[in-house]
């Protein structure tokens, strides 16, 4: 029952990400950098965010985020909180933030709560709960860069 689920969310998310999109001029061209370990959600993101005009690298752990931000050199960061691994979002966001100074997204299914006690350090960010629609993210993306 599960794998169905699953199966039935990756076409889901497939489907809408092959609607073609047209860019707003005014915050189309943003180097945007994804990192999602649930591989549905980061290729649909990866995407939609990409139809609307945007330059997107997408990474499933922080590790590997680390190492796509030094060629993208992201403008933004939309980052899920909890990552397999030893890192975290919020260590991914410190980290960008110091080199690159990111505008920063979290979105997470935990307490949003919980995730905006962990993250007073930290400036530019706004925070998230799944499930969001893409649609909603890309706007988002847009306020964070309009709004500092």
């Amino acid at each position: 029952m599960a794998w169905l689920l699953l199966l039935s969310l990756q076409e889901t998310c497939m489907a809408l990400t092959e609607q073609k999109l047209t860019p707003q001029p005014e915050h189309a061209g943003l180097r945007v950098l994804v990192v999602e370990d649930e591989e549905a959600a980061r290729i649909a993101t990866l995407r939609y965010l990409q139809n609307c005009g945007h330059d997107v690298e997408a990474a499933g752990t922080a590790a590997e985020a680390l190492e796509k931000a030094d060629d993208l050199r992201p403008d933004v960061l939309v980052c899920d909180w909890k990552l397999a691994g030893r890192r975290d979002g919020i260590d991914v966001a410190r980290l960008l933030q110091k080199r690159y100074g990111v505008a920063v997204i979290f979105v997470t299914a935990y307490a949003l709560n919980d995730l905006r006690r962990n993250i007073s350090d930290l400036g530019s960010v706004d925070c998230l709960r799944k499930p969001i629609s893409l649609h909603t993210l890309a706007a988002v993306v847009h306020s964070v860069t309009t709004s500092h």
